[in-house]
This record gives structure tokens, sequence and C-alpha cells, in this order.
């Protein structure tokens, strides 16, 4: 399930620069995380809302007249006007402009983008894939997990997720043009702490 979408110009430059040759194909990945960040974003820049108010309204100039009643909320208020600045409106920004990551497959390497959020790039030979599928323990009960696997030579792995049905649905196709299987490779119960975070 490759889509035709564009390389950004960062990607363009990033497999430039690792000589991977012509862009062929690019996937939408982990598409539930990018949602996951978004509502953290929007709940980031609306926080201040309400202590801003309870703040106004405790002060002697919102009619409260308790100055020591305003300064918790306030202070409270700029602290997640602050994180509002500098992680909420730059990740909301992030969201619309690019909202998901991607896999960029070129002729000799791959380039693994999360605009306004880091990037990895690495030639097909220097990676081992696996297509895996795992249950995790989740609420009394288990929840499959499958995932795409790339393990890179020093050990580090990056984790492409099928938590959505339409990240699911890409996951065979990736695996296969990045050199895995198409079928998942079950490996049992896995605690999440064991498991590879999502990029």
């Amino acid at each position: 399930m490759a889509q035709h979408l564009t390389p950004s110009r960062t990607a363009l430059t990033i497999a430039r620069m690792r000589d991977f040759g012509a862009h062929r194909t690019a996937y939408p990945v982990n598409r539930s995380h990018d949602r996951s960040l978004g509502i953290i974003s929007v709940l980031l820049v609306a926080a201040p809302v309400p202590f801003a108010w309870t703040a106004y309204a405790s002060s002697p100039w919102g009619g409260g007249g308790s100055v020591v009643g305003m300064i918790l909320p306030g202070l409270a208020a700029l602290v997640f006007l602050v994180a509002a600045v500098l992680i909420g409106i730059p990740g909301l920004l992030g969201l619309f402009s690019h909202p998901y990551a991607t896999v960029h497959l070129f002729d000799r390497g791959a380039v693994a983008i999360r605009e306004r959020g880091g990037s990895w790039s690495w030639p097909y030979e220097n990676a081992t894939v696996r297509y895996v599928l795992w249950q995790e323990p989740w609420e009394g009960e288990h929840r499959t997990r499958p995932q795409v696997w790339i393990t890179f030579r020093d050990g580090e792995v990056l984790c492409f997720d099928g938590l959505s049905a339409d990240d699911r649905a890409v996951l065979p196709a990736l695996s296969e043009a990045l050199g895995g299987s198409r079928e998942p490779e079950e490996i049992g119960e896995l605690p999440a702490h064991k498991a590879p975070a999502p990029f």
C-alpha cells in the first residue's frame, strides 16, 4: 500500500548526501502515534486557559480579592504557557504541515522522516528487517501488536507500529519493500517496555 507521496526537501537532501539514488515510493507510518502527539499538542495549547481564568477570578482585579489565591493558578498557567510555546505550538504546526511520519524508499537506501521530529536513514544492507506480531498485556487482556522492526548493526532498533488499521495495512508491503517478509513472525507475549518504541 505504497502511496505517491512527494518526498520533502529534507528527505531528498538526506538521500542525496547518502547517495541513495532515485526515489521509488513512500509509506506513511505510525499515524496513530502522530495523532496522539497532536492531541497532546492541543491539550498543551489549551491548558493555560483554565488556570489563567482561575488566577484572574481569584485576583483583586477579578473580584476575588486574594493575591495569594491567584499565585498558584497563575504559576500553573505560566508553566503551561511555556510548555505550549515550546512544545504544543511547534507540535501543531508540524502536524498541520506534515501530518504523519513517512518512510521514503530510494534505489539504495531508505529515509524515515517525521518533519520537525527527526529522521533516520540507512542503506538497505546495513539493517535487518523483522515483521513481528506480538501480544501486549492490556487492561487484563491481550492486544495484538503488529510492527516492523529495523535493527541496525549497532543494535539500535527503529519501529513502525501497526496499532491502527491504516498503519497495519501498510506493514506487509513496507516490510517486503525493505527486504523483510510479508508474513509476520509471531513472537508471543511481550511486555510493552521490552518492545521498541514507535518512531
